[in-house]
């Protein structure tokens, strides 16, 4: 036998071989056999303890920030908070020196009242030129009424002059008549009837006279009509270009007078403000924290009108979260869906909070694309801080 094995030893290895083979296929398969049944029961046990939230990053911000300025001069004089701080409704905040201030305000009330005072003054009194004017529209009426009628005392003087001159005319005439028939009778003498033709003419004359003195005197009138409407008419462009001025002067002194109201209400409204008390700055929010404060003792405020950021004031009662939830999850957030709030520094403390916007955007951080979901936490005892982070959980 021994021999034998030694003379076939090749075929010995390698039936040997094909046995061990054999057996650890055998043993392979019986193990996966036994195996299979374990791991399936582990793999559904891992997918039913899979979470059922969206862990995310959040950071705690303040929807409302109170920016302080000062746009009046003023110097600081005492700052009374520092960078964080916890301030309340009318607290002092900062101290000024408005000592400039005030002196251009009563600078502007002495202003108002000075162009207030000066308006009588910008019109010239016109009552004398008025009167004038009166006086020559009741004139010229008058004359225009004795030249059209004749009741001129002068004009009556010669029309009566006239009537007597006429009616000795007449006598003269009849009387002549009387001597020619007389003369051609050889009652009279040549020369008696040269006498009465003598009267006659004179008579004529005395009439051409009057009537002539009657022509003047209208002219005269009526040149003095003339005279009185050109006056009347210069008078009348005076007084319009007074009344013009007048207008002119008056609206130039209102106009003074209502940028003088303007600038004084501006300047007074500067400090008509919430957080302006006296002459301190002091907090128009009930609960707030003090930020970015840019301001230091001895410093001048508001020069030449420009605004001087003072401070800023987060509204701790705009609390909310900005959770960075990334785009792949986003479908299965809603507006108003319950979610837990652990902040990082109390990580024993649970919060929640409600989802109050899912904004239409969403941008790139670390290679991602995430979306700035908006949550209002309910944090009664103010637990949460403004910049502080916590831990965002929503809902599957």
């Amino acid at each position: 036998m021994k021999n034998w094995i030694l003379s076939h030893k090749k075929t010995v290895l390698i039936g040997v071989c094909v046995l061990v083979v054999v057996l650890s296929t055998s043993g392979i398969l019986l193990y996966r056999k036994n195996i299979a049944p374990a791991s399936q029961t582990e793999d559904e046990q891992n997918l039913s303890n899979q979470p059922q939230e969206i862990n995310v990053w959040g950071e705690v911000k303040c929807t409302r920030i109170e920016n302080i300025n000062i746009d009046f001069p003023a110097f600081v004089t005492d700052v009374l908070i520092k960078e964080g701080d916890r301030v309340t409704l009318g607290q002092p905040l900062v101290t000024l020196d408005l000592t400039e201030y005030n002196g251009n305000v009563e600078k502007l009330k002495q202003q108002l009242v000075a162009n207030e005072a000066a308006l009588p003054a910008t019109k010239q009194d016109v009552s004398a030129l008025q009167a004038d004017i009166d006086q020559m529209q009741q004139e010229i009426s008058r004359k225009r009424e004795e030249y059209n009628n004749g009741t001129n005392a002068d004009l009556k003087l010669l029309q009566n002059t006239l009537d007597l001159a006429q009616k000795e005319l007449s006598n003269a005439q009849n009387d002549l008549n009387n001597y020619r028939e007389l003369y051609d009778t050889g009652a009279i003498s040549k020369e008696m009837l040269n006498k009465y033709e003598d009267a006659l003419e004179q008579r004529q004359k005395a009439l051409n006279d009057v009537q002539e003195n009657i022509q003047k005197s209208k002219l005269g009138l009526k040149d003095e009509l003339d005279q009185l409407n050109v006056g009347l008419k210069s008078k009348q462009v005076q007084l319009s270009q007074l009344k013009t001025g007048n207008a002119a002067n008056i609206t130039e002194q209102q106009s003074g007078i209502s940028s003088a109201k303007v600038d004084l209400n501006l300047m007074i409204s500067k400090t008509a403000k919430d957080y302006i008390n006296d002459n301190q700055i002091v907090s128009d929010l009930k609960n707030g924290i003090v930020q970015s404060i840019t301001i230091n003792n001895g410093d001048h405020l508001g020069i030449q009108g420009a605004p001087t950021k003072v401070l800023q004031i987060m509204d701790m009662d705009s609390i909310t979260i900005s959770a960075e939830v990334d785009e792949e999850f986003i479908n299965s957030i809603e507006v108003g869906d319950t979610v837990r709030i652990v902040p990082t520094y109390v990580p024993d403390v649970t919060l929640e909070g409600t989802v109050i916007q899912i904004p239409e955007l969403a941008v790139e951080k670390d290679g991602k694309r995430i979306v700035h979901v908006l949550v209002k936490p309910d944090d009664p005892d103010e637990i949460l801080k403004p910049g502080y982070t916590v831990d965002v959980y929503f809902k599957k």
